[in-house]
């Protein structure tokens, strides 16, 4: 009897301070906020990221252009899925970041020739990842298939950055 009472009281005790810390959640939170930074210093909480275009932490959803995710098949749009492209301020790189993967894809501006028709702007072979201009729309090409679609739009869109 006396075991089940030391057992009950030490389960009381434990209890109790679990419950000083989920009615007193800043006591524990003070220490963590900011906490998660990663080898970079960018705090993930906060929505921020390396770019290795930008050499800095960013939000990639304010930084960058937002592509919504296009299925060839069917046509159909879903503008619940995004990835973001980010360009450098040089031009000369352009990351995209997919929502599916931690991991950007880095691709290089390529020249292009007056007068193409679908011109490839940016492009990382090894990733088979590219970046094309067709007519008013912005396409983003994982092994030659489009994947993602941003539409032309000066004010807003890659038109803001690529024309400047």
């Amino acid at each position: 009897m006396r075991l089940i009472s030391i057992a009950f009281l030490l389960f009381m005790a434990a209890c109790q301070s679990d419950s000083n810390i989920s009615t007193n959640p800043s006591a524990s939170m003070e220490e963590l906020v900011g906490a998660d930074r990663d080898e970079k210093g960018c705090i993930g909480s906060a929505g921020y990221t390396w770019s290795v275009v930008k050499d800095s932490c960013i939000r990639v959803f304010e930084a960058g252009t937002p592509f919504v995710k296009y299925d060839v098949a069917t046509g159909v749009i879903d503008s619940t899925n995004v990835a973001y492209v980010v360009l450098s301020d040089d031009k000369k790189q352009a990351e995209a970041f997919f929502g599916t993967t931690d991991k950007p894809i880095v691709m290089d501006a390529l020249p292009v020739m007056e007068g193409e028709t679908m011109p490839v702007l940016f492009e990382n072979k090894t990733e088979m990842v590219k970046l094309r201009s067709h007519r008013d729309i912005y396409q983003l090409l994982f092994l030659d298939t489009v994947r993602y679609v941003q539409y032309y739009d000066a004010e807003k869109g890659m038109g803001k950055w690529l024309n400047k």
